[in-house]
């Protein structure tokens, strides 16, 4: 309608996913980085989530169509509210296996002769299940087990599961702990900020046809996000809502006042609509600043602790916050290397085993009441400074990125975590807790545990982040390059842009370090070239 009045060769807003309108801000390079990592390293499990209308289903789509149909066999699952049975004859039908069967059994017989015969001829099936958060426990458990078809080194399907906020909270559930341990690769998808929202809206005009970036003021972009919170999805509905409206005005540049006219009209609510559409920003301030009275009432009221050690805990997520703003860890006064750690059992090594982890880093343990009980990783790490990489592979694979490491156990070995440390002697490595009697195992002895799989924390000491699409310009970029040219490739600029010869630096150094070889900077690269640079203080497994 408005497209030719504002020179736009289409529309630059619809809300249907094209991948020609990809726009990859930091945390969508990160998640794209993510998603390429788990299937072509065949980690079996990836996970995705995000708030409705960050671009989940843009970036899924842009993904598959850049697979390479001779490597790959794609089984895409958008509707998830179905039973086991009607999931296993979806997944056949979408790798183009006959469905032939009326048992569940039946199903997977066919389906593992597919796999295998996919594994024979060098190709990787992928199932990717969009929506997850609506899959019931049982066929969440179903999905589970199609995680056990592997051979002796791979497993012979990649499972992506892709969803809402909820689908992490449903997988911390007791009942899905086996299959949440094997999600080797995860992220959450963040809304845009003020800068990315901005670059987001020229971008989808430039491809529509007006590069000029003129179209909109600045102060309309403001409102854009103000209104939206970056949610892409609603920067879309208010940014076509106001291009309407000035068109109907005929007007060539977007005001302000356009974007608090489209954002009253979606509302549908008149005078008042606009801050009902608006991302919650007010609300979200309101609700915090309650949840801070109420604990600084619940503080007043509770007695204070004569215990210096455990005031010391109770302190310390306000010097961990600290550390991550300066992307380094300090240590801490207290000495936790003495730790001891009780005889593995469930829940109890959870605890033990970070404590230990944690000592290595020089930050103090956890609170001695602290549950295990709903333990979320990625809040317990990230209070703590640290990110949280999860590694796929046997010990002998997760040892050469030389950091202490958490090894989930899976349920027939007994359950329960094991923190390996570092190397007690020639060929032995020291555990926490005890396991059966034993602070040391060798390489052999953890293999034969069962689980491949780690959580690693780290440190991003110099806020790289991912590094993943070609051209992209940054001071993260310039710091990278100095960690190539650290690490030994001379010929890397330092320009801070990700040019050629710093895709190539990465690749020789990925190839030198056995890593998938890839150009994409993550955390198995960047582990390993912290480690190698020296400038940063990290403990070491050797």
């Amino acid at each position: 309608m408005y497209e030719s009045f504002f020179a736009l060769k289409e529309k630059p807003f619809a809300l249907s996913p094209n991948p020609r309108f990809l726009f990859l801000s930091k945390t969508h390079n990160e998640v794209y980085a993510h998603l390429i990592y788990g299937i072509e390293s065949r980690a079996g499990f990836v996970e995705v989530t995000g708030e409705v209308g960050t671009g989940k289903t843009t970036i899924l789509r842009t993904l598959l169509s850049h697979l390479d149909d001779s490597k790959y066999r794609v089984a895409f699952i958008f509707n998830p509210k179905l039973t086991a049975f009607e999931l296993l004859r979806n997944i056949n039908r979408e790798f183009g296996v006959d469905d032939v069967g009326a048992s569940n059994p039946d199903l997977i017989h066919t389906l593992n002769a597919f796999l295998l015969a996919e594994n024979e001829a060098g190709r990787t099936p992928v199932l990717v299940i969009d929506e997850a958060q609506n899959l019931s426990g049982e066929v969440l458990e179903q999905i589970r087990l199609l995680s056990n078809l592997e051979t002796e080194d791979d497993k012979l399907i990649q499972i992506v599961l892709v969803g809402q906020p909820e689908l992490r909270h449903h997988l911390s559930d007791h009942s899905l702990r086996q299959l949440n341990q094997r999600i080797a690769v995860r992220y959450q998808l963040r809304p845009l900020n003020h800068e990315e929202t901005a670059s987001y809206v020229l971008h989808r005009l430039n491809i529509a046809g007006r590069p000029d970036g003129n179209l909109f003021s600045a102060a309309a972009l403001k409102r854009v996000f103000a209104s939206s919170g970056g949610i892409p999805r609603r920067v879309n509905l208010i940014c076509d809502r106001s291009l309407l409206t000035a068109y109907s005005e005929e007007r060539g540049v977007i005001s302000a006042r356009d974007v608090n006219q489209a954002v009253k009209e979606l509302a549908g609510m008149g005078e008042g609509a606009q801050r009902n559409f608006e991302m919650p920003w007010k609300a979200l301030t309101f609700a915090a600043a309650a949840v801070l009275v109420m604990l600084i009432g619940f503080f007043l009221m509770s007695p204070f602790s004569n215990d210096p050690e455990e005031a010391l805990v109770q302190t310390q997520p306000a010097q961990v916050v600290e550390q991550k703003t300066t992307a380094k860890v300090e240590p801490v006064t207290q000495n936790t290397a003495s730790l001891e750690t009780p005889e593995i059992s469930g829940p109890d090594s959870l605890i033990a085993s970070c404590n230990a982890l944690f000592a290595t880093w020089d930050i103090a343990p956890l609170p001695k009441d602290f549950s295990s009980r709903g333990f979320d990783f990625d809040e317990v790490f990230s209070l703590r400074g640290f990110m949280l990489a999860r590694l796929a592979g046997d010990f002998e694979i997760l040892s050469k990125f030389n950091v202490p490491l958490l090894l989930p156990l899976p349920e027939e070995k007994g359950g329960g975590y094991l923190a390996v440390l570092g190397r007690a002697e020639e060929g032995m490595w020291s555990i926490a807790p005890v396991y059966q009697g034993r602070d040391t195992l060798s390489a052999a002895e953890l293999n034969s545990l069962g689980m491949k799989m780690a959580l690693v924390p780290w440190v991003d000491f110099a806020s790289i982040g991912y590094v993943a699409v070609p051209g992209v310009k940054g001071e993260n970029v310039r710091r990278l390059q100095y960690l190539l040219g650290l690490s030994g490739c001379a010929e890397v600029s330092t320009s801070g842009r990700f040019d050629p010869s710093s895709i190539q630096c990465v690749k020789g150094f990925q190839r030198q370090h056995g890593l998938i070889v890839d150009g994409l900077v993550g955390p198995r690269t960047l582990i390993l070239l912290y480690q190698l640079a020296g400038t940063y203080k990290m403990p070491s497994l050797s």
